[in-house]
């Protein structure tokens, strides 16, 4: 009996550093039911914004007669920079407003933005008015919706559960946007088929209405009291100052961005480019490898949630960013299908411990009344450099080629990382 009794706290300690398979603790978040409302809410915001990305391309490209533009693919790449270009403007005033009023507020206004945008484009296709300036201006409209929601909902999760439950909640989250990434495009795809484009926008205004529900039981406590809040650009200033000066989080921010640059903007450009030219394959066949990918991340995901405490995160983190210096180069000259789907859902995996760990950190070591120009921040690090990384990734591949320069962008990577795992002791045991 003494043995078992000495015995029971090192076999407690050891499921911290391992994964279980996901029990009932795994979604504990849940149990916060402020959080739950968000996670509907965000779920059919996700939902919504990956169907769209295909709605748009789709009315812009199918032929006059159905119900589109007929503008050809060349136009598909507009559309693409339309919806991502508000993300370089909005996001840090959207995480100034987020510290200055409430955050549930935002939140509803920008979807309820979101909810008109749609189902005007919806009506608009169905009187048959569109002209491809006004799906431009419309796609700019939802771009922006996503550019205030996504960092003030991500600002609104440490407000509503407690800091032992956040990396469950982050990652229950991410789920929602990884889930939606892989079934969007394919519902958006159904929904044309059976209503048509302008049916399929309006189906979208719906699926948005029914999730704003969500927001009206949802409350979440302002940022700071009126009195302690200055000038929109003084609380910038301080937000900026604030990462600046916090080594963690600067580093982070900094490795998001290289990412952008060297991971997303190359895998983002060049995936499609390499499944069809160097591999063979068709459309069906490389828009199944986003699938292998979003398939790795849920499961990681699933296993974060479901380690009882996760101790040296950041060296968590760094190590998964190493594991993609090894999937680009992997990816840009396997020459099998089957390896180069391997080796994204091994990719996928990674991402999922990479998005979770990154976005915990920051917010855990975020005041509360900063968290939402923090992440603010944190948001066009990511998803406003990972354009200028695909911008960057076209011209080098049509130099280099695609798969050289995949080779290239996961070197690169790989020797930041490994310079960030040896000189940043204090991010590698970072909680």
């Amino acid at each position: 009996m003494a043995e078992q009794a000495q015995s029971a706290p090192a076999g407690q300690g050891r499921p911290a550093t391992r994964p279980a398979l996901p029990t009932l603790e795994t979604f504990s978040a849940f149990k916060s039911r402020p959080f739950t409302y968000l996670w509907i809410n965000t779920m059919s915001f996700a939902l919504v914004q990956a169907t769209q990305r295909f709605a748009f391309v789709w009315l812009v490209i199918e032929a006059v007669d159905v119900g589109g533009l007929g503008r050809g693919s060349a136009w598909s790449g507009a559309v693409f920079f339309a919806l991502g270009i508000p993300v370089m403007f909005v996001t840090i005033p959207a995480g100034v407003l987020a510290d200055r009023m409430n955050r549930r507020s935002l939140v509803l206004g920008s979807q309820l933005v979101a909810v008109g945008v749609t189902v005007a484009a919806g009506v608009i296709v169905i009187a048959g008015e569109m002209t491809t300036t006004i799906a431009l201006v419309l796609a700019v409209g939802v771009g922006t919706t996503i550019a205030v929601g996504l960092p003030v909902r991500n600002a609104i999760v440490p407000t509503v559960v407690d800091r032992d439950t956040l990396l469950k909640a982050i990652v229950m989250m991410s789920m929602a946007m990884n889930i939606s990434q892989i079934v969007g495009p394919g519902l958006g795809g159904i929904a044309i088929e059976v209503w048509g484009i302008g049916g399929a926008f309006i189906a979208q205004g719906v699926v948005l209405l029914i999730g704003t529900l969500a927001l009206i039981p949802l409350r979440v406590p302002d940022a700071r009291a009126q009195e302690d809040r200055g000038e929109p650009l003084q609380d910038l200033k301080e937000g900026v100052r604030f990462v600046w000066g916090h080594q963690g989080i600067r580093t982070l921010i900094l490795l998001l961005a290289i990412t952008g640059i060297f991971m997303m903007g190359p895998f983002g450009t060049l995936l499609p480019q390499i499944a069809k030219e160097e591999l063979g394959q068709e459309a069906f066949e490389a828009g199944l490898l986003f699938t292998f990918m979003g398939a790795g991340m849920v499961i990681s995901s699933l296993g974060i949630a479901s380690m009882p405490h996760l101790r040296n995160k950041g060296g968590w983190f760094i190590g998964s960013l190493m594991l993609a210096g090894f999937v680009l180069p992997a990816l840009g000259l396997s020459p099998w299908y089957w390896l180069t789907a391997l080796v994204i859902f091994i990719g996928g995996m990674g991402g999922g411990v990479f998005m979770n760990l990154n976005q915990t950190l920051v917010q855990a070591n975020s005041p509360h009344e900063m968290m939402g120009r923090v992440v603010g921040i944190h948001t066009l690090a990511f998803q406003g450099i990972g354009p200028m990384g695909g911008i960057l990734a076209g011209f080098m591949a049509a130099w280099l080629g695609a798969p050289i320069w995949m080779a290239i962008s996961g070197g690169i990577l790989l020797a930041l990382t490994t310079t960030a795992l040896l000189t940043q002791p204090a991010l590698r045991r970072m909680e």
